[in-house]
């Protein structure tokens, strides 16, 4: 019987030869293929490129799923802004929400581009907890009651007290749709406070 192990480095190696009853051979000859400096080099070097590329594509990886993707990652990267590269519009002028609350709308503006349409907030947090927007009980209601189909709701995370903070909203809207005018209707999880925004508009 001859056994042959892979190629390595070790300057030795121990083996356990158990002898089968009727098929033992009198004579064991054990060889080590000794390798290279250059060759040991190089695989280092293969396996550090690998490495790096695993590091490069896991970066890639985490950094689209901070980012959203769509319309909404496009509002996030400022790759559009109040209106540059779709067409969009300033809703300081023209929508209305209830004053007093515990959330207050700083800035909106929405945005349009083949069929899909984007709601883009600034809120501030007047409460003392934190605040995380309901992504399944998001509305966009018309005045005659219909609904746009709610695509993605996104923050990047919840909201601190006495802080400000991003929500876009993501619908589908037909031409048609986007003529109307809306209602936006934000609200949280596990509690009562709701961002309530009339007049909301499409360009």
């Amino acid at each position: 019987m001859e056994v042959v192990p892979c190629p390595a480095v070790p300057a030795s190696t121990s083996f356990r030869l158990v002898v089968h009853p009727t098929r033992a051979e009198p004579q064991v000859n054990v060889y080590r293929l000794p390798r290279s400096a250059e060759s040991l080099q190089l695989e280092a070097r293969q396996e550090r490129e690998r490495a790096e590329q695993c590091e490069t594509h896991l970066a890639r990886v985490q950094a689209e799923r901070r980012s959203p993707g769509g319309l909404t990652g496009l509002i996030d990267s400022g790759l559009v802004k109040e209106g540059s590269g779709v067409t969009g519009r300033d809703l300081y002028d023209t929508a209305q929400q209830r004053l007093g609350g515990a959330l207050r709308v700083e800035k909106a503006h929405t945005y349009a581009a083949q069929g899909q349409m984007a709601v883009a907030l600034e809120v501030q947090n007047r409460s003392a907890q934190p605040w995380s927007v309901d992504r399944e009980g998001a509305q966009l209601v018309s005045k005659e009651g219909a609904r746009l189909r709610v695509l993605s709701v996104w923050q990047p995370e919840p909201l601190a007290p006495g802080q400000k903070g991003l929500v876009v909203v993501e619908v589908a809207a037909t031409p048609e749709q986007a003529r109307g005018i809306y209602v936006l209707t934000l609200g949280e999880g596990n509690g009562a406070r709701t961002v309530t925004l009339r007049g909301v508009t499409f360009p």
